[in-house]
């Protein structure tokens, strides 16, 4: 039986993933005019519908990375494309007077990461999961805050224009994007064993923190470098950022794999 403080977990989660689907499928109904597409919020029912049938039996709690990569490639990445891509993107008609201004698509976006935390951690009371989720966990919403970051870059240029092109923006959507679709691998990495114990699948984890370097970090990396250096956009802390995960991943992946004179 779950405590009253993962219930509340799951009430928070449930509140703010309701908030959010209204909040993403608002911006095309308001710019564009159209109330039809409200009904993109349906896009959002299967990965609820998914996690409802999962907190019924704690025995499906393995199955709790389909939760994710339902919300993240039915849902968000269908609205990120309708709000930022196109000929004529709605991100470029955002009114700072209106509700659904610039700022509120930001905090929309940032209510991701605190998705994924409250999903996560709210699956069980067990310590055995608990241990290895956070740690998990941590480092997945910290990538989605970077991703969020990115995407916030775009959002910032019709504030306080650097001549960014449209061509480099949607390298830095796509790239999003991209990243978003990977987080759910992250998830893969863990496998529920006999008596409720779990463990790292360490294929898995090597494979994904490969991918992770290759096509988030190091493009993340690349983009805020020419970011910073050709159009005089400040990206410091982020710089550092992808600079230090790109150099622990590395160490990690040798050291999963027993390479270059690592070990665990």
């Amino acid at each position: 039986m779950a405590s009253v403080l993962i219930w509340l977990g799951r009430l928070a989660f449930f509140a703010l993933y309701c908030i959010q689907s209204y909040s993403l499928t608002s911006y095309p109904a308001e710019y564009k005019s159209d109330n039809s597409f409200y009904a993109l919020i349906l896009l959002f029912i299967p990965a609820l519908g998914l996690w409802i049938w999962i907190l019924c039996d704690e025995k499906n709690l393995q199955w709790l990375f389909a939760v994710w990569l339902a919300y993240v490639w039915l849902a968000l990445i269908p609205l990120i494309g309708i709000i930022f891509g196109g000929d004529d993107p709605i991100e470029n008609k955002l009114d700072s007077q209106v509700l659904f201004g610039p700022n509120v698509l930001k905090m929309t976006l940032c209510v991701t990461p605190l998705l994924l935390l409250l999903l996560l951690s709210t699956g069980t009371d067990s310590m055995s999961y608990r241990e290895l989720i956070w740690l998990l966990s941590l480092r997945i919403a910290l990538d989605l805050f970077d991703t969020v970051e990115m995407l916030e870059v775009v959002l910032e240029e019709n504030i306080v224009p650097h001549n960014i092109p449209r061509s480099f923006e949607n390298a830095i959507i796509a790239f999003a994007c991209i990243s978003f679709l990977l987080s759910p691998l992250q998830l893969m990495q863990i496998k529920l064993l006999y008596r409720g114990k779990w463990e790292y699948r360490d294929f898995a984890s090597i494979c994904h923190k490969t991918l992770q370097t290759l096509v988030v970090n190091c493009v993340f990396l690349g983009l805020r470098l020419a970011l910073f250096l050709e159009y005089g956009k400040d990206a410091s802390i982020f710089i550092a950022k992808n600079g230090i995960v790109i150099l622990l991943s590395l160490f990690q992946i040798c050291s999963e794999c027993e390479c270059c004179g690592c070990s665990d």
